[in-house]
């Protein structure tokens, strides 16, 4: 399933689509990147004072990286997260990416062998991060998409679901470290509140085990009447020492600088981070352009476009598909992140996952890469991650070809459905000219005959 995403990757890395030199190359709304903000970016890193080099930058740096960075990431979290007291710089751990942080922690937190709960759906970099990179098994809490008695709002994680899963695992003999957390979520753009947080929290500190808290997508909140809460913005943690935090530049439209943040409590645990920097360092060129970004007072906020108009456009082009081709797109609306969690189970028949990946693959027939739902080892069949977060032309262009595809697959289950009517219709047929010639007898030949026309061109 990991390789099937790369080989996507890779065929869109090698047609990629272009205005004016390829535009019948791929076009890639499955990738989590923020392409909404390059000209203010590129503006920024243009200006003077990040045309700094020196000899320190261009020599081998503390595993950990330069203290000049520790500081200002220390200093940029405490504003961002909300932080009732300053943190502290020397609980900063940066590496070249959150996936690399995150890897690196379950290999520390975990043996090989041992287990992390996840609930579902979740990002697919965490399956290759633990179990084909520390070895560690993710166990999927599988949440759903209806409500119910018990599940008052969509994907909801409930507190008994997170216990059910660790007692499951315990008469397994599985041996759980904790649970892994995206606040804000993805693929579903949800964020937990605090109260949530504060029970998962507790419910982790109850059972000793670590919380791992990814918050990459922080600053991606969109929707005015949302409030995120970090994990870091509350005034006590209930386990300070299990508890880690991870952001990292997916905010900034810059994932080619590649960095990653932990924000760590626990001495131990930090000791055996701090080296994995030498496998997994940033170089001192990028640390000082990370640092002079992050340390502008309106640099940081003006390059973390919030994604309101693309989102709106989107949603817009899929009600009028809907209207257009007459069937139900679901789609989850929550505010934060760059992408739509879209429901096409109406557009597949079966619903299985077979279907889904035969779906995918007809979008990927029409130059367009999605995420599918199986890749986030969701359990329902049917969904899809639409990322919007492009320029407008882009974005436009890559509407137009799902709408292409959808048309497509509208009109085949069309005519599949003729076909198969049809093909009943012709069963109906023989059958009910069987019964009436049995009751002619020998009387019926003229309808013989006419029954055996029917049937020859029915069936011919």
């Amino acid at each position: 399933m990991y390789y099937s995403s790369f080989q996507d990757y890779e065929a869109y890395q090698g047609d990629k689509y272009h205005t004016i030199l390829n535009s019948l190359g791929f076009l890639n709304l499955g990738i989590r990147e923020n392409r909404l903000c390059f000209d203010l970016m590129t503006e920024r890193l243009y200006q003077d004072d990040m045309n700094y080099i020196k000899e320190p930058l261009l020599q081998y740096s503390n595993r950990r990286g330069h203290p000049f960075l520790w500081a200002e990431v220390a200093k940029f979290l405490t504003y961002y997260c909300r932080s009732p007291s300053h943190l502290n710089l020397r609980n900063v751990v940066l590496l070249n990416s959150c996936c690399s942080v995150f890897s690196a922690l379950a290999m520390v937190l975990c043996d090989p062998g041992d287990a992390i709960l996840v609930p579902t759906p979740f990002h697919r970099g965490f399956l290759f991060s633990t179990k084909m990179y520390a070895q560690v098994e993710l166990i999927p809490i599988h949440v759903v998409s209806e409500i119910t008695n018990t599940n008052t709002q969509p994907f909801q994680l409930m507190m008994g679901k997170l216990e059910q899963a660790l007692l499951e695992a315990k008469t397994k003999n599985k041996k759980v470290k904790g649970p892994l957390l995206a606040n804000p979520q993805n693929p579903l753009g949800d964020i937990n509140v605090k109260e949530s947080l504060k029970e998962y929290l507790k419910f982790a500190k109850r059972n000793e085990l670590h919380v791992i808290v990814d918050e990459t997508y922080m600053l991606s909140v969109f929707d005015e009447t949302i409030v995120f809460h970090s994990v870091l913005s509350l005034e006590s943690l209930p386990d300070p020492n299990r508890s880690h935090v991870i952001w990292g530049s997916k905010d900034f439209g810059i994932t080619g600088f590649c960095f990653g943040v932990l924000y760590i409590h626990n001495d131990d645990v930090f000791s055996v981070m701090s080296p994995f920097g030498y496998l997994h360092n940033v170089s001192g060129i990028t640390q000082y352009k990370l640092c002079r970004l992050l340390g502008t007072e309106t640099g940081s906020t003006e390059c973390t476009c919030p994604p309101i108009t693309p989102y709106v456009y989107v949603t817009k082009r899929l009600r009028e598909l809907e209207e257009q081709y007459e069937f139900k797109i679901t789609f989850c609306s929550c505010g934060c992140g760059l992408y739509i969690w879209i429901n096409l189970k109406k557009l597949l028949e079966p619903c299985t996952f077979e279907e889904e990946l035969v779906f995918h693959h007809h979008f990927l027939d029409h130059k367009l890469i999605l995420s599918h739902g199986k890749s986030y080892m969701f359990k329902e069949p049917d969904w899809f991650r639409l990322m919007f977060a492009e320029n407008s032309q882009g974005l436009g262009e890559a509407m137009d070809q799902f709408g292409q595809a959808i048309e497509e697959r509208k009109q085949y289950w069309i005519e599949k459905m003729l076909e198969d009517a049809m093909r009943l219709l012709a069963v109906c047929l023989v059958t009910c000219s069987g019964s009436l010639l049995s009751a002619c007898g020998p009387q019926g030949w003229g309808l013989n005959w006419q029954c055996d026309y029917t049937r020859g061109f029915l069936e011919g």
